[in-house]
């Protein structure tokens, strides 16, 4: 319990009482919680979401969730888009795109990225039947960071120093299987209430697991090639992209299997 905690006080804004040391077992440990933790980032803007969109109709309810999305996190991850955007696409070498991704100063190109990504969502988001985006607000935040177990899993940090390094490479494949497990018994449930065929059903739950994992592994892979591991950068930003991809999932699936 004292991991769950510690990664909701990490993860999220949420006022969590209890001082939980920040230590190697806890962090490791906390992985398998992911999925829970972004369920817990996902409820309010569902909520928003289900409450706004009768009053405001779709796209501000839409704004209205992403930006609880935001509130909820305090843009960690966003963040992340914005400081990986800026060094990957400098084309420098490797320590550079390094010193870069940890320069708290944004440039041009994680500007865009930030835009971008949070466009994504909102246009996204406001093209589903209200139900729909309600059920896709649940899910796309616990399906993102279950992903970033493996993308923690599949890839060296990339810097040496200690640190969040010394943590991020004690997370293996059973910490990912494990979360993996945790998304799929939190997901079947949710998906009932979309109340559609057992094929469109499957299809939906296989697609989104599938995809988060494999764009989560493909990315850490890319990164060790280009700057020799992951950052804490890229598990933010591995996160917004496995969430923004969750939602286009829902939306493809919607636009012609519905």
């Amino acid at each position: 319990m004292a991991s769950l905690i510690l990664m909701i006080q990490f993860m999220t804004r949420y006022p969590v009482p209890g001082k939980i040391p920040f230590t190697a077992a806890h962090f490791v440990r906390g992985m398998q919680w992911m999925p829970l933790v972004g369920l817990l980032v996902g409820i309010p803007a569902a909520l928003a979401m289900l409450v706004a969109a009768p009053i405001l109709g779709n796209v501000l309810a839409a704004f209205t969730a992403v930006t609880v999305l935001i509130i909820v996190t305090g843009g960690l991850h966003l963040d992340g888009v914005g400081d990986t955007a800026d060094g990957l696409f400098s084309c420098r070498p490797r320590e550079e795109m390094l010193a870069i991704m940890r320069d708290s100063t944004l440039g041009a190109s994680g500007v865009t990225a930030i835009i971008l990504a949070i466009l994504l969502k909102l246009l996204l988001l406001s093209a589903l039947p209200t139900s729909t985006a309600v059920i896709a607000l649940l899910a796309a935040p616990l399906t993102a960071r279950m992903a970033l177990t493996w993308h923690a899993a599949v890839a060296p940090y990339a810097r040496s120093e200690t640190g969040l390094g010394e943590f991020v490479n004690q997370v293996g494949l059973s910490q990912a299987l494990t979360a993996s497990l945790m998304a799929l018994v939190l997901l079947i449930p949710i998906l009932l209430f979309l109340q559609v065929s057992w094929f469109v059903y499957l299809s939906i739950l296989g697609s989104i697991i599938v995809a988060a994992i494999l764009v989560a592994v493909f990315f850490a892979r890319s990164l060790v090639k280009k700057v020799g591991g992951i950052t804490g950068d890229t598990i933010g930003a591995t996160i917004e992209l496995c969430e923004t991809g969750t939602l286009l999932i829902f939306f493809l699936f919607w636009k012609h299997l519905s």
